[in-house]
């Protein structure tokens, strides 16, 4: 039964006036490059939908246009889709006469997608995007100048063949809408079908399997919801419930959808008659390209606020690092108790903390003795500094990977942001350098002697600063301090490294790129307009 079955009208051939046919082949095929490496992975305003329509144009232009305008005389792409259950499988088989595509009650039946060709377009379709995945089935049953794809399931519950069936969709140059009395109002697939009527994709709508008892209401009320969508002068089929069978329908369930199919075939004409290529999809395609162009913009403000947020993650445990050296707050608790008891009377630190004479003794025993104590007391300075830079470090560390996984950047961070330094490492390389500060070692000190004795009281050791400046190192201390204070910072620094999450913005030229393609599509989309 079929209602409204007027064949689809043609668009016109214009002459391609602003770019010849291989220069927009050109155009598109970059097009296509620049999509391919757009990352918006960035939560943003719009994302989702310029996600949706960034797999969407990838797959129009590269299963859909660039074919079509490599070689317009190639069969046109017929998709037979709709959601689990429907029948597609066997409808397709009935309308073809002989069993092309498995059918059965497993959901879902169609795993891998049939491609169904003339044999005199086997080798016309043979590179065709869609062979490379669909499982190709030669038969004469099929019309010239088409080829029917049985599709995966819209609604499957795995989501490989629902990405592999929106792609066939936006393959198609027809697609061959089926549904069922019970199933025709599922949100998944009605999306679908709203999305593939506001491209203007051509449009036949099948009814599988309804009951006479409820035919006409189903029929009527199916016709009215098409309408809100402009689709109720699309070809429409009712086919009755042939009940419990195996195998292929009736003849006079299919004979209509056979008929209007052989209506559309002939090379050339099923071409013209099917083409997409006309106002519409360049209509479309020019205006999600200026979409995606601020998706683009979107994707650069977002990154713009993750620099922010994450450059701002620093300030307070760099202000925290800064204070606790300008304070001395590294050397109190352990360190400080160290200078206590190596300080004391009769320790090897004594004259250090009196100002007496640093004596050598027997052998040098006593100075031996002091550089000893000094290299302890400054390990422990630079354990108490380190610890203090690791428990920093840590913090930006998991707070700028918390922020970057809030905003959709949680692998990128991995990345883009270094580990956790090794503080031990960096605050020993800093002492390490204090040697050279200390250009002349006052009496009774040897070079690492003093630069031990710098290291302590540049982190604030109670005792040692007093000493240091006793001994004539008192320049030495606040040159160390403040190197101390550069290092802590820059590596600090370096946790969140500038320019990190601003790198997570597509290239800003891609913006005004797809800005420029969509102008250079605006002559194909004046009235009569196609390529």
């Amino acid at each position: 039964m079929a209602s409204s079955a007027s064949p689809l009208t043609a668009g016109e051939d214009v002459p391609v006036s602003a770019l010849s046919r291989a220069q927009l082949i050109d155009v598109l095929t970059d097009t296509v490059g620049d999509l391919d490496k757009l990352d918006l992975s960035l939560a943003a305003d719009g994302v989702e939908e310029a996600r949706r329509l960034r797999s969407s144009l990838i797959a129009q232009i590269r299963d859909h246009v660039l074919p079509r305008l490599a070689d317009a005389d190639i069969p046109a792409i017929v998709v037979v889709g709709g959601s689990t259950g429907a029948g597609k499988s066997t409808l397709v088989n009935s309308v073809l006469g002989e069993e092309v595509s498995d059918a059965g009650v497993l959901r879902p039946t169609t795993r891998t997608p049939v491609l169904v060709v003339n044999p005199e377009d086997g080798e016309a379709l043979s590179d065709h995007p869609i062979a490379k995945v669909c499982r190709t089935v030669t038969s004469a049953a099929v019309p010239a100048g088409l080829a029917l794809v049985d599709a995966s399931d819209l609604d499957s519950v795995q989501e490989s063949n629902r990405v592999l069936a929106t792609r066939l969709l936006e393959a198609a140059d027809l697609w061959l809408f089926i549904t069922t009395a019970a199933r025709y109002g599922d949100h998944t697939p009605w999306t679908s079908l709203e999305e593939a009527a506001a491209r203007e994709t051509p449009i036949g709508v099948v009814l599988n399997r309804v009951p006479a008892t409820v035919m006409s209401e189903v029929r009527r009320d199916l016709i009215e919801r098409l309408d809100t969508l402009g689709l109720a002068e699309s070809p429409f089929f009712v086919v009755p419930d042939a009940g419990p069978h195996e195998g292929l329908l009736p003849e006079a369930s299919v004979n209509e959808l056979r008929d209007w199919l052989r209506l559309l075939a002939g090379r050339h004409r099923a071409a013209g008659l099917m083409r997409r290529t006309g106002r519409g999809l360049w209509t479309g395609l020019r205006a999600d390209l200026i979409t995606l162009a601020d998706g683009v913009d979107a994707q650069d403000d977002a990154a713009t606020r993750l620099e922010t947020a994450s450059r701002k993650l620093l300030d307070a445990p760099g202000a925290d690092l800064r204070a606790d050296v300008e304070r001395g707050s590294c050397g109190q608790g352990a360190p400080t108790t160290r200078w206590v008891t190596l300080a004391s009377s009769g320790g090897p630190l004594a004259p250090l903390a009196q100002g007496g004479k640093l004596r050598s003794g027997w052998f040098g025993r006593i100075r031996k003795a002091r550089a000893a104590a000094l290299a302890t007391l400054a390990a422990d300075a630079r354990e108490s500094i380190a610890s203090r830079l690791e428990a920093a470090l840590v913090s930006v560390h998991d707070d700028a990977t918390r922020t970057w996984e809030d905003v959709g950047a949680g692998a990128r961070s991995r990345e883009l942001l270094p580990g956790v330094a090794d503080a031990t490492a960096v605050v020993d390389a800093w002492a390490a350098s204090l040697a050279a500060h200390v250009t002349a070692p006052p009496k009774g000190l040897d070079p690492q002697g003093a630069a031990d004795l710098v290291a302590a009281a540049a982190a604030g050791i109670d005792g040692s600063r007093a000493a240091a400046e006793r001994m004539g190192l008192g320049p030495a201390t606040s040159q160390a301090r403040d190197s101390l204070v550069r290092t802590l910072t820059d590596v600090l620094d370096a946790a969140v490294p500038v320019g990190a999450a601003r790198a997570l913005a597509p290239d800003p030229a891609l913006a005004a790129a797809l800005r420029l393609r969509a102008g250079e599509l605006a002559p194909f989309t004046r009235p009569g307009a196609s390529a």
